[in-house]
């Protein structure tokens, strides 16, 4: 009784956010600005942030009962560990966070002790930890986050100057105490299941399969225009593109150790297949919307079945993600009664196909995990041939790395000659904000900047409220708790949060501090950090992203007519032919919308030929519906012999112009009378992508 309560509070809760919270954050994340790169509500991870928070207050409490504000440093250790910890199995966790809490203490040490011998010594080790910071991006994601935060707790702690070696021990001692608290409660106490990550990423995916059905309600509600379902195709389908990758890799990094034989990972293989084939039947369904006079009989019934879809959908991705986990079945089959509710509302009818082995998943682990000692041979074996291959100036990560040493050194300089108090925070922004190109820079340092400002604003504002020892250790649970659980949601939240929690941790420390004082200083030092940051990527070795928008424009376009053209014949091809088609149209046109954003934000600014390309890629999602839904149509007949024609020779142009090499020709369309309504669309895209592309080429030659 008491579990079926808990579960009724539960979705309860969950019903709240749906219906009340979850629209307005997903308003804000669909109108985002071009530079918030990232907003991804469904990511949040609530679980991350509790362990956090209890490591965090947990230090903060053992030191307002010792009277011992040193210990807001081990608060500062358990939550950095936190930040190291690399998703996987156990083994890498471990890695990561103790790899982190040796390498921080260390850095931090020697700086902090350089510091107190003089400013050029405190430089120099600056200099040497930010530059190893930085080049740790060569070994990867998970490497790079431990050896940058690791450079950051150098340039924290060089403020913090030591003189003496009990002092100096007795500190370092209490800050490697608090990272391995946090190891040990998140390995221990705070165990993560094994298919969590798996389970969270499936989650995520029918959360955005919601959005679609949902969205494509609102518009047939308010019987929208092209326009808007062209922008419904570009945000809602890259969304579930790039949720049902990431679902594929997690789900591939589970060891076969794990893996094997386990009921739970079978059913989310499971789940993983029917989120493919409801994704392709979500894209039929909006493409024929898109049309609702020529497609639907009934666009209000339309309406009314996708609402409910959407709530079943956001239903499945709770329960895969809810304890104890029992595959959805019932959920499932009452998909299939609603999409057979909406084949009458449609002139077409598009049937939904649930086949799980659609999806030619195939998991990265195909043998069983080596010994840690194997493993860790090998992973040293690899690391010595990354450090080997990137030992040179032509290097990405190499120029990377010293930009970062010696833009974080200039700031510690710079800070020092001004006597900036807290100059910590100028040198740690200079250091998070430098990525290794100029468009991945500048966003987030405007994003650091807003997060920092709103968040200076809160910490004012707490600062004024909260003076005792014991209730800043409470209030700094929220917080903590925020800040994990919305860092893989937006970098801005990060900070927000991240500002308040530094001050009230600061403020601990040092107890007659004033708290505004410390967030306008904290708000300052921000802002000449980002500038510093800024001033590097375009001073010092610039590194633009090395990728051709016009390649993977070619690659998005042939893709997309590739599925179209096997759409428009599915009984040439098996389902599972049709099925990898689809999945490299709508990869084509993510890498394509990707590689031109990234354009525009190196550029600022837009040319004839961006406007272009970018009606382009809108048509390339509205070929994808239309392809989909040729594909999921009843009794589907074979095209007619000068249709399948017409569609070569447009396909030869097609081609032609993307090599640059087609002369201006004039191709006769064939006969409407001879086509279906849904051969008519697709035919109309074709002749309509062969016009742009045409337009776009003689703009590139001109």
């Amino acid at each position: 009784m008491f579990r079926s309560q808990h579960r009724k509070s539960r979705y309860g809760s969950r019903r709240w956010f749906y219906d009340g919270l979850y629209p307005l954050l997903n308003a804000i994340y669909r109108k985002r600005p071009v530079w918030m790169v990232s907003f991804s509500i469904s990511e949040a991870s609530l679980s991350e942030g509790l362990r956090a928070a209890c490591a965090s207050t947990a230090m903060l409490a053992l030191g307002d009962v010792l009277h011992n504000p040193v210990f807001a440093w081990a608060a500062i250790g358990a939550f950095w560990t936190c930040l190291a910890d690399a998703a996987g199995s156990n083994r890498a966790r471990f890695a990561s966070m103790l790899g982190f809490a040796l390498l921080s203490t260390l850095f931090g040490g020697v700086s902090a002790w350089a510091s107190g011998v003089g400013i050029w010594p405190a430089a120099l080790a600056v200099f040497a930890f930010t530059l190893i910071g930085g080049f740790g991006r060569v070994w990867g994601a998970a490497s790079s986050q431990v050896f940058i935060l690791a450079a950051t707790a150098c340039v924290v702690m060089v403020d913090r100057p030591l003189h003496d070696v009990h002092g100096a021990l007795t500190f370092l001692s209490v800050y490697f105490a608090g990272c391995v608290f946090a190891i040990v409660l998140s390995l221990t106490v705070w165990r993560i299941h094994p298919f969590a990550a798996g389970r969270a990423s499936i989650r995520a995916v029918y959360v955005r399969l919601a959005d679609i059905a949902l969205d494509g309600a609102r518009l047939l509600t308010r019987d929208a225009g092209a326009a808007q379902w062209s922008t419904h195709a570009a945000n809602f389908r890259a969304d579930a593109r790039a949720a049902l990758e990431r679902a594929r890799q997690v789900l591939s990094r589970v060891s076969a150790q794990r893996s094997r034989g386990r009921g739970t990972y079978e059913n989310l293989l499971i789940l993983l297949g029917e989120a493919e084939s409801l994704f392709a039947y979500l894209i039929a369904i909006s493409g024929a919307s898109a049309n609702a006079r020529a497609n639907l009989s009934d666009a209000a019934r339309a309406a009314r079945v996708l609402t409910a879809m959407g709530a079943v959908l956001r239903e499945i991705g709770e329960q895969a993600d809810d304890e104890p986990w029992i595959y959805p079945a019932d959920s499932q089959a009452r998909l299939h009664r609603l999409a057979r509710r909406l084949e009458s509302a449609l002139v077409e009818p598009v049937v939904l196909k649930s086949d799980a082995e659609l999806v030619d998943f195939a998991p990265a682990h195909s043998v069983e995990e080596q010994g840690w000692l194997a493993s860790a041979l090998d992973a040293l074996n690899d690391a010595w041939s990354t450090l080997k291959a990137n030992l040179s100036v032509q290097s990405v990560g190499c120029r990377h790395a010293a930009r970062v040493g010696v833009t974080t050194t200039a700031a510690f300089l710079v800070i020092r000659a001004l006597g900036l108090p807290f100059g910590y925070w100028a040198t740690m922004a200079t250091l998070l904000i430098l990525q290794p190109s100029v468009g991945a820079t500048w966003p987030r340092s405007i994003e650091r900047a807003a997060g920092s400002i709103v968040g200076g604003l809160l910490a004012a504002a707490i600062g004024f409220a909260i003076h005792s020892p014991l209730v800043i250790s409470l209030a700094v649970f929220p917080l903590v708790m925020a800040t994990m659980a919305l860092r893989p949601v937006s970098y801005s939240l990060f900070v927000l949060f991240l500002t308040p929690t530094f001050v009230l941790v600061a403020d601990f420390a040092e107890p007659g501090a004033n708290g505004l004082a410390f967030a306008l200083t904290r708000l300052g030092n921000n802002v000449l950090g980002c500038g510093l940051a800024l001033c590097a990527t375009f001073l010092l070795w610039p590194t633009r992203e090395r990728f051709d928008s016009r390649a993977f424009l070619g690659n998005a376009v042939l893709a997309n007519l590739a599925y179209l053209k096997a759409a428009l014949d599915p009984a040439r091809r098996s389902d599972r032919e049709l099925e990898h088609l689809r999945r490299a149209a709508g990869l084509g046109s993510n890498n394509a919308e990707e590689a031109v954003n990234r354009a525009r934000l190196e550029k600022l600014e837009d040319s004839m030929a961006d406007t272009v390309t970018s009606t382009v890629l809108r048509l390339l999602r509205r070929m994808a519906g239309t392809a989909a839904h040729l594909r999921l149509s009843a009794g589907r007949r074979a095209p007619a012999a000068e249709l399948a024609a017409w569609v070569a020779a447009a396909s030869g142009h097609v081609e032609a112009c993307l090599n640059r090499s087609l002369t201006p020709v004039t191709l006769e369309l064939p006969a409407r009378e001879r086509l279906s309504s849904l051969e008519a669309e697709a035919v109309g895209e074709i002749a309509l992508l062969l016009r742009l592309l045409t337009e776009r080429m003689r703009e590139a030659r001109g």
